[in-house]
């Protein structure tokens, strides 16, 4: 190499891309990026869909239960009644010569057997194997399960009402697992024997429908695949176009590629329509079973499934209730594919070919059983649960209410009701009574039994919430517990039934009694018992019309309506059934008032509790001593008071309770209550017309239906005695302690603070005569014949407040007496001459509220208003306010001796002010 030459390597030429090549490759790029980003999202796409592929939980109703009826040895169940309530769960009759299994029953003379289906419960599953309950006469008599002797067995609970959404679809959804084997082959033999073998789409099925479309012209034949007809009806529409057929089988495949072949038929079996059942669209197998064959689908015969997959293809051509011919043809012919693909013997065959259609049609019901109920129990899961909606999301509510009590709740109401004949219609258009009950267990505050009127289809108005009535006597019990808890009376206490003027402001109001009748002297027992107005009114307006409140609203009566007006002892505010049914509960539970709720619990569509608000725990409204006393004068209603009938009626047992009648006879009620069972019955027209009934004759014939009808084995319990009470022999006419000289003897309750401390000496050797003029406990006696009073004729007439709440309606006065808006406070004693004559002055003109005796009535006042006064009491015994205790000795919370020689104080109670500074003299 020469010295200044560089190693120079040679020059390579490339050829260069002409400009046309350049922009084909440019191109071809982009339309791969093109296609590779439209594959990612056409993938992406068919995979979101994918994702919304049903499955389980599959979507249903929400459903409300009943509480499962538990039986036991004494239970008060008949087995017609067992019968009714197994067909309201859907259970049918095995046939004969068949075993009882799953979801059939049989009755073999005394016994009856039945194939317990699983069942939801707020635990989980239960239910499942052979019960059998044997009967002597209307009760159980013992039971076994599984062929072994048991103490209880449980049935499923009854479905009360299923929560549709704008749609009204039923759905009953079923898992493939718990199919028989049968059943699932009549769907694949009717709509794709290859199911298991293609990839999602079929090219013969295809080739198929192509060849029969062409020579017919036009579009007959689909050739889908069951996975193309679940695309079609859950991600596409129906119409026959190429471009959707396409679609379809390209998200077929994905879905099989994805989700498998048993999660797409199940997913099938549960999307399919199936036509219509009353309101709804029926979606899925295990909603056709049980509207065509009233069971569910694991239940299904051969024949009955195969109906049910020939109607696949044509929901309404293939009905077998419009078109029962055409569905025979059809199902022969799913069974004779099913014979083909040697799915079934040949005899098999024949045999399923030769039976008939065997229909058992059990109708979509949006509320089958205490429909009124349902709308509760909806407003409960929103209000305590937080439940905003529940059509169509799949809870489950499970409820306090029990089937048998339900059934025969709406038994009482219906026969109640149609017992009452013409006096149950009004006028020309002939509108027809209402009623409303509710039965509660105040021990819980559970609902047991609701009615909210006797048609929900023609009314869905809810009157056991809904209607604000007046309440009429209905609320006496509450003056008397309020009198009983502030030391005012005990049950011996007298009272006096006499005319008395009420003056507020300028205006006086005049109380009568139900028969303007006068007794005199009676104890707060009779005077309860009987529902006397005037002895009331002195009562309430003795403890003050603001404690008399108080206690009411603390029991669970709303205030709006609460006015501290003297009426309102006699009822005259407006409450609903639901809210007398708390304040008897209040009774019934020893002064402690329960939470009144209808619902258990509830479970989310995926079968997990939902929190709810916890039920308040009971509160003391009343002391337990107050209420018990007052539940002894309400024994006596039933016993020998306005309710005695109930007697007759077949009510047993120490049963409490109280009529109410309005004013004009335009409400009519009757509480009851056991330890363990409150009932609530009204009976009026819904426009408020009088009805020209009363409470023992209208609502207290409903009750005792009602209540002899769901007597516990034991028969009904006695209230337990707290602590506090004290029972005692008196005389019954001085109130004192009985000697063994006295010829009767009546046996008294007292609260401990005011047991007699005097001994009857009337009729002790050397004795005084004190009398108190009265017979403790016995029937009442008409002042103007003689006779004694039937308690079941009574009737109590009411003074009732207009709307504008300033005038009292007196039914027998000469119109309505205007006042003004009343202030009630704690009474004080106004002297008054020893002759009972009015005292002068006594109106200050601020409106003071002046109780006074009233001499005896003019004639003119006789003839009018009501018979003459038949006695003033003994001499020494008379109080102001017409509450006097028995044998003589004042009552209050540090009672002291009364002195009988003592001139008779008035006591008024005014309005405005602060109770009296100064003390009352003795024994007021």
């Amino acid at each position: 190499m020469q010295a200044g030459y560089a190693f120079r390597r040679p020059r390579r030429e490339f050829p260069e891309m002409s400009p046309g090549r350049r922009k084909l490759v440019i191109a071809g790029l982009s339309v791969s990026a093109v296609l590779f980003l439209c594959g990612f999202l056409l993938a992406g796409y068919l995979w979101n869909l994918s994702r919304k592929f049903p499955e389980a939980p599959f979507q249903q109703p929400s459903r409300l239960y009943a509480a499962a009826t538990v039986l036991t040895p004494g239970l008060p169940l008949s087995p017609a009644e067992m019968v009714a309530e197994l067909a309201d769960t859907g259970y049918h009759e095995a046939p004969p010569g068949t075993a009882v299994t799953r979801g059939t029953f049989r009755r073999i003379g005394d016994r009856l057997g039945v194939g317990v289906r699983r069942y939801p419960t707020p635990d989980g599953t239960a239910g499942g194997g052979l019960v059998i309950a044997t009967f002597r006469g209307d009760r159980v008599a013992a039971l076994s399960v599984a062929g072994k002797p048991a103490r209880d067995a449980a049935l499923e609970p009854a479905l009360l009402a299923s929560y549709y959404d704008d749609e009204v679809e039923e759905r009953r959804p079923v898992l493939l697992d718990e199919l028989p084997d049968e059943v699932v082959k009549t769907v694949l033999a009717a709509e794709d024997a290859r199911f298991f073998i293609h990839p999602g789409v079929s090219p013969s099925g295809i080739v198929r429908a192509l060849w029969v479309n062409l020579r017919g012209g036009e579009v007959q034949q689909g050739g889908s695949t069951i996975t193309q007809q679940l695309v079609k009806n859950v991600y596409l529409n129906s119409h026959r176009t190429l471009s959707r057929k396409a679609e379809e089988a390209v998200i077929a495949m994905m879905l099989e590629l994805r989700h498998g072949k048993r999660a797409i038929l199940e997913a099938y079996l549960n999307e399919i329509y199936l036509g219509r059942s009353g309101p709804a669209n029926v979606i899925g197998f295990g909603a056709a079973a049980r509207a065509f064959f009233g069971r569910d689908a694991a239940e299904l015969s051969l024949e009955q499934a195969a109906t049910l997959a020939g109607m696949i293809q044509s929901p309404a051509g293939n009905s077998p209730f419009e078109h029962p011919d055409r569905a025979l043809e059809r199902r022969n012919r799913v069974l004779q594919r099913m014979g083909e693909l040697k799915w079934i013997t040949p005899e098999r065959l024949a045999q399923a070919q030769g039976q008939p259609l065997g229909t058992a049609p059990r109708t979509v019901e949006p509320r089958p059983i205490a429909p009124y109920f349902a709308s509760a129990a909806e407003a409960e899961a929103k209000e305590r649960f937080s439940v905003e909606e529940l059509g169509g999301k799949g809870y489950l509510l499970f409820s306090t209410l029990r089937w048998s009590d339900q059934r025969r709740a709406e038994a009482a109401v219906e026969q109640g009701l149609a017992s009452l004949g013409d006096s149950g219609k009004k006028g020309k258009g002939k509108r027809k009574l209402q009623s409303a009950l509710v039965s509660v267990d105040p021990r819980d505050g559970s609902v047991l039994a609701w009615v909210g009127g006797r048609d929900y289809v023609k009314s869905q108005f809810n009157r056991v919430v809904q209607a604000k009535r007046q309440v009429g006597s209905a609320f006496k019990p509450v003056v008397y517990a309020a009198a009983l808890t502030e030391g005012v009376v005990t049950p011996a206490s007298l009272l006096k039934d006499s005319p008395i003027d009420v003056r507020i402001g300028t205006a006086s109001w005049r109380p009568q009694n139900y028969d303007r009748g006068f007794r005199g002297w009676v104890t707060a027992r009779t005077a309860l018992e009987q529902s006397l107005n005037i002895p009331t009114v002195r009562v309430a307006l003795q403890v003050g019309m603001p404690r008399v409140i108080e206690l009411a609203k603390a029991m669970g009566l709303e205030g709006e309506t609460l006015e501290p007006r003297p009426s309102l002892a006699l009822g005259a505010f407006e409450a609903s059934p639901f809210e007398l049914a708390k304040v008897y509960s209040t009774l019934a539970a020893g002064g402690l008032k329960p939470s009144i709720h209808g619902l258990a619990a509830v479970l989310d569509g995926k079968r997990e509790p939902v929190l709810g608000d916890d039920l308040p725990a009971r509160r003391r409204a009343l002391p337990a001593a107050s209420a018990y006393l007052v539940t002894s004068m309400l024994q006596g209603v039933v016993v020998r008071g306005t309710a005695a009938a109930a007697r007759g009626q077949g009510v047993e047992g120490p049963l409490a309770g109280k009529t109410g009648t309005t004013n004009d006879r335009r409400d009519n009620w009757f509480a009851g209550y056991s330890p363990d069972r409150v009932t609530v019955v009204w009976v009026g027209y819904d426009d408020n017309s009088p009805t020209n009934l009363s409470g023992a004759r209208a609502a207290l014939p409903i009750w005792s239906r009602f209540t002899a009808a769901v007597r516990p084995s034991g028969g009904y319990r006695d209230f337990p005695r707290p602590a506090g009470v004290t029972q005692v022999t008196v005389d019954p006419t001085t109130g004192q302690l009985a000697t063994e000289y006295c010829p009767f003897r009546v046996t008294e309750i007292f609260p401990d603070w005011a047991v007699p401390n005097e001994v009857c000496r009337r009729h002790s050797p050397g004795g005084y005569d004190q009398a108190a003029g009265l017979t403790l406990g016995q029937p009442l006696i008409d002042p103007e014949t003689g006779q004694p009073i039937d308690p079941a004729d009574s009737e109590e007439p009411r003074y009732a407040i207009t709307d504008d709440g300033l005038q009292i309606t007196d039914p027998g006065g000469d119109g309505p007496i205007v006042i003004s808006p009343a202030r009630t406070f704690p009474p004080h004693p106004v002297a008054v001459p020893a002759s009972g004559a009015p005292a002068g002055g006594a109106d200050d003109g601020n409106g003071m509220i002046l109780i006074r005796p009233t001499a005896r009535p003019s004639r003119q006042e006789t003839a009018k208003a009501s018979p003459p006064l038949v006695r003033e009491g003994p001499v020494g015994m008379v109080q102001g306010s017409g509450v006097i205790p028995a044998g003589g000795q004042a009552i209050g919370r540090n009672p002291e001796p009364a002195e009988p020689a003592a001139p008779a104080p008035e006591a008024p109670v005014e309005e405005g002010g602060e109770a009296p500074q100064e003390p009352p003299p003795p024994g007021v």
